[in-house]
């Protein structure tokens, strides 16, 4: 009889473990909203470290998902899932805010950033504004001008310093401003165009800042974002975007090298 009972004891305490380890399960399994965030290639450093020090207290999670402004417009447009957009450009952010598919009361400039003449470290010397045209000078990265807008800035500095035709056949064309980076840093391109922002990341052993670019030369470089119009974690959203204007998130978009507006 004694062996009897252990065993139905045995048996109902397994089944009590496995109805307390569905209750935990069905606790565990519970998923938070996922806000997703479409942003600037340039924005990747400052955003994750954000985002990491606002999920520590969130009631939600954050996915970013960096690229050129100009793509991810193009994915919004195609109907790609996304919640806060935030543009390098403020021609990108107009052309949602024209088609209806951004929420316009929350439409703010965020921060400002410059544009940053790097080298790799072999060129560092021979590198200059004005030695693009010479033959110091063979191959010239920047970002493709139609959808990364700090290959637009670029190919606008060229143009108001006249050396467009010049320079055509050096340039290489890039997806985005951190593979400007990258292509300079690997040797693959003389010299290139980024953000202030992605210049300060740049390999010391690999490559070198030449210097920012004349302002005058080029659009300002301002950071629109806003929350999409059918954003599907509005809420959500809503309140990551009033903690990315927060103190915190100021001092981190400074420490990367941001102006915040």
């Amino acid at each position: 009889m004694k062996k009897i009972l252990t065993f139905a004891t045995a048996a109902v305490l397994i089944m009590s473990m496995l109805l307390m380890a569905g209750c935990g399960s069905k606790d565990d399994d519970a998923e938070k909203p996922e806000v997703t965030v479409l942003a600037a290639a340039s924005l990747t450093d400052a955003l994750d470290e954000i985002i990491e020090e606002y999920e520590k207290d969130a009631d939600c999670t954050i996915t970013p998902s960096y690229a050129g402004s100009g793509d991810l417009v193009q994915q919004i447009e195609g109907g790609a899932p996304c919640d806060i957009f935030i543009s390098a450009s403020k021609a990108n952010m107009d052309q949602l805010e024209e088609g209806d598919y951004i929420d316009t009361d929350t439409r703010k400039d965020l921060l400002l950033n410059t544009l940053t003449l790097i080298s790799t470290i072999e060129k560092k010397d021979s590198i200059t504004m004005d030695s693009l045209t010479t033959d110091a000078v063979e191959t010239i990265a920047i970002g493709e001008p139609n959808t990364v807008p700090a290959g637009k800035y670029a190919s606008q500095v060229f143009e108001n310093m006249g050396i467009t035709d010049q320079i055509s056949g050096k340039l290489v064309e890039a997806k985005d401003v951190r593979a400007v980076l990258n292509y300079v840093e690997e040797g693959n391109a003389d010299c290139g165009f980024v953000y202030r922002t992605d210049a300060e990341m740049i390999d010391k052993e690999k490559g070198a800042i030449i210097g920012d670019v004349d302002e005058s030369l080029h659009d300002p470089i301002v950071y629109p974002a806003a929350i999409l119009k059918d954003a599907p974690q509005s809420e959500s959203a809503a309140d990551f975007y009033d903690f990315m204007q927060s103190d915190f998130a100021k001092e981190v978009f400074e420490k990367y090298g941001f102006t915040v507006k």
